[in-house]
């Protein structure tokens, strides 16, 4: 049976959120998928083309992908903000064992980088969720580490319904975290001005945004499911 596709997939979000494990979704769904660097600065036609999936950091320009292949469908993938900050810091510093060369000054396990993640993270969420606000229908939000349901709810936005088992790779969302990065993460969101109950939220920093903003967009994906089951019922 042939299963007919939409033009691309772009998982727009943020590394460290699930990526290996969506990546390996899309190939059990039979899509051909792209888990690398080289497609976010989004000016590789050839790449771009050769693939449907695409996932592991967030593109240089979202109107250009969606302008370059209409009828596409985006996945917003988040998770809470400390887990997602702990991970980030971990990777580096086993990099930084190996001698592996960073990708650039703020990808680095200082206060310096963990402050620009979390701005960087709130202002991306907030760009996709605005984008996309007149077109609920073509982005999917979903916290693929902690949503047992996710890749059910993937596969389902995908056009391929039925229940599917949930790929986690290299993901360990009860692992516990050294004790410097914990106290770098207070430290940092103290001098943002974070609430220290918004590091379990995966989609935005309420302090960090207007009040309109808190209004017509969620912090949390459970406050999207709330507002699903909500409407269903009426």
């Amino acid at each position: 049976m042939v299963l007919e596709r939409m033009n691309k997939i772009f998982a727009v979000g943020f590394n460290k959120t699930g990526t290996t494990s969506l990546h390996a979704l899309f190939e059990s769904m039979g899509f051909t998928s792209y888990h690398g660097k080289k497609w976010r600065a989004c000016d590789d036609i050839e790449l771009l083309r050769s693939y449907d999936c695409f996932s592991d950091g967030i593109p240089k320009d979202l109107a250009y992908l969606d302008r370059m292949f209409p009828n596409s469908k985006f996945i917003l993938q988040v998770r809470e903000l400390d887990t997602w900050i702990f991970s980030r810091l971990a990777h580096i510093e086993r990099r930084k064992e190996r001698n592996i060369h960073q990708e650039g000054p703020l990808w680095d396990n200082t206060e310096t980088s963990v402050k620009y993640w979390i701005r960087q993270r709130n202002d991306h969420h907030l760009h996709v969720l605005s984008y996309f606000a007149e077109r609920p229908s073509d982005l999917l939000v979903v916290n693929f580490v902690r949503d047992e349901s996710a890749a059910t709810r993937i596969s389902g936005f995908l056009g391929h319904p039925g229940r599917r088992e949930r790929p986690i790779e290299h993901v360990n969302p009860q692992k516990e975290h050294p004790l410097r990065h914990t106290e770098m993460l207070n430290q940092c969101i103290a001098e943002i001005g974070i609430a220290e109950s918004e590091l379990n939220y995966d989609i935005l920093c309420p302090s960090l945004i207007s009040n309109e903003m808190r209004d017509i967009f969620p912090a949390d994906t459970s406050l999207l499911e709330r507002s699903s089951e909500e409407s269903d019922s009426q």
